[in-house]
């Protein structure tokens, strides 16, 4: 009975054994298809162990580690795939790999020749064959000879069409040439032989990535999906294709969801991709929550303090959030800060009525960083200019105005007033007159242009003191005279409003007039003067100059009379 239940129980067993060996080496193949080294070095070290006689097992680990740039440990396990099976096929493939470390390919191509022939229908031979000229690198050079993987990969083509791996290796074989054409034939006709399989879909995806055609990646992600909706690989390939490459922050967030969501072999790095979506879909309060659960996990992380100070900016709580921003400066080294570290930084010193001067260097840590942040120079000049530092903040500006591509007319304003408030430089009032002139150009239609040009450009007059002193300084009187014209035309339409700077205006016009004896204008300007004015003592002034006028010489020169 023993003997009947051995008898009959072993191909049950050889039977499972078969399974498990091809389910792993398929994890294997995986692995090494998307280049998770690591992982394949797990898995066929794991069968090695199993079975010290698997000669594709020690192969292909010396392959992953030739990939990862470790000749050593890639040359004792191709010794190994010889020494497990010395008269096997495979064996000659193992000496012809070991051959090729050792810079000998002459002699390397005799022994995959032997491998060949005696390889008949054995297509993991055949494949291992090609797959050694797909890791490894000649000396002087800089990529494997593809083109000779790919000859023995297509002559093991003629013995076999149907192998799904051949036809896998040579898929991987022309997306390395970058012939996605080829790749993806590979990848279809895998897909056919193996339509449960999901990895043939992932590669598809893959190669119409990097040929960059548009809609094909998503489809065939979807078609992987499909098939094995916990696909950890596909969930999360297809993750970062939709942030990195198509910048679609919305769909990107739904699928980094789902990777969290389904993955079996989830990361803490995906966790922290997810906190990434949410933040830049504006989802602050998602982001917070996710963030502090990962912290709770690994509280290294310290890049997730960052997105948590700027989740609490977002929603309001500006002290909770300089709070965890001072930590993270202090935690971090200085070569992992960002501009927008130092910019929020600087917006919440603000916030919170910080050190201003702190802010300002915040800002321009920015620009340091970053050159193409120069509009934040607009930033700084507000600053500046609020704490009534006029120079420093003309200084800013100009570096802000230096970089607009076509100045508005606002721009122009603000560079002029920094101008005319700046006494360090002795030309500010002329500096100022020209900013605003610059302001009438593009605006002509509004007084504040012409008000502030009149402005500077009166600061150029010589002052009534000097006029009384040397009375000849009358004729450099009325630089601003043009100005106030201007303005007092486009300001009439709301006089009202504009009530204040117009007396001025009238007042400064009805001088002009007064000096170069006109009539004509003197009448106008100081009927609509008198019509506005309410000062009794300016009020006073309108009388006596209406009665002066023409009866004393306006000019030095002896001027005219009425």
């Amino acid at each position: 009975m023993t003997n009947l239940l051995n008898k009959a129980l072993f191909p049950v067993a050889f039977l499972f054994a078969h399974l498990a060996f091809g389910q792993s080496h398929a994890a294997g193949l995986e692995s090494m298809q998307l280049e998770n080294w690591d992982k394949a070095i797990s898995v066929y070290s794991g069968l090695t162990k199993v079975d010290p006689t698997d000669q594709s097992a020690f192969l292909s680990l010396g392959n992953a580690y030739l990939a990862k740039g470790d000749k050593d440990n890639a040359m004792a396990n191709f010794k190994a795939a010889f020494d497990a099976k010395p008269d096997a096929p495979m064996a000659y493939i193992a000496n012809g790999r070991v051959l090729l470390l050792q810079n000998n390919a002459v002699q390397a191509e005799k022994q995959f020749g032997k491998a060949k022939k005696y390889a008949k229908k054995d297509m993991t031979t055949w494949r291992q064959i090609g797959e050694s000229y797909f890791y490894y690198i000649a000396p002087g050079t800089k990529k494997p000879n593809l083109a000779k993987a790919e000859e023995y990969l297509k002559a093991a083509l003629d013995v076999s069409s149907k192998d799904f791996a051949i036809q896998m290796s040579l898929g991987a074989c022309y997306k390395e040439m970058s012939s996605g054409g080829p790749a993806a034939q590979h990848y279809e006709y895998a897909s056919t032989l193996e339509p449960k399989n999901p990895l043939p879909k992932l590669m598809l995806a893959k190669v119409y990535r990097i040929a960059k055609v548009p809609g094909k990646p998503i489809i065939f992600y979807n078609k992987a999906l499909e098939i094995a909706p916990n696909y950890t690989p596909a969930l999360r390939d297809k993750a970062e294709y939709l942030f990195f490459v198509l910048r679609n922050y919305e769909d990107a967030t739904k699928a980094y969801k789902d990777l969290v969501e389904r993955s079996a072999e989830l990361k803490i790095e995906d966790e922290m991709q997810l906190a990434n979506s949410y933040y830049l879909t504006k989802d602050c309060i998602a982001t917070s929550d996710l963030v502090e659960k990962i912290l709770q996990k690994d509280p290294s992380k310290n890049y997730l303090r960052r997105l948590q100070a700027y989740c609490d900016y977002e929603n309001g709580d500006y002290d909770r959030s300089l709070k965890t921003l001072n930590e993270y400066f202090q935690i971090v080294t200085p070569d992992k800060l960002l501009p927008s570290d130092y910019e929020y930084h600087a917006k919440l010193l603000l916030q919170t009525q910080g050190d201003t001067l702190h802010a300002i260097n915040d800002y321009r840590k920015v620009i340091e960083m970053d050159s193409s942040r120069w509009a934040i120079y607009e930033d700084i000049d507000k600053l500046e200019w609020t704490r009534r530092n006029y120079c420093g903040a003309l200084n800013v500006f100009k570096l802000y105005l230096d970089s607009v591509e076509t100045p508005k007319a606002t721009d122009w304003y603000n560079f002029g007033m920094r101008n005319y408030f700046c006494k360090d430089d002795s030309m500010h009032f002329q500096k100022a007159e020209m900013a605003f002139a610059k302001v009438t150009e593009s605006n002509p239609e509004a007084p504040i242009g012409w008000l502030w040009a009149a402005k500077s450009a009166e600061k150029l007059d010589p002052s009534p003191d000097s006029i009384a002193i040397h009375p000849e300084l009358a004729n450099e009187y009325g630089k601003a005279r043009v100005y106030y014209e201007k303005f007092a035309e486009v300001a009439e339409l709301e006089t009202d409003k504009n009530k204040k700077d117009l007396l001025k205006a009238y007042q400064y016009l009805a001088y002009c007039y007064f000096v170069t004896v006109e009539p004509d204008k003197f009448t106008i300007v100081m009927d609509k003067w008198q019509a506005l004015e309410t000062d009794p003592a300016q009020i006073q002034t309108i009388s006596e100059m209406r009665a002066a006028f023409g009866r004393e010489s306006a000019r030095t020169n002896g001027g005219g009379k009425n």
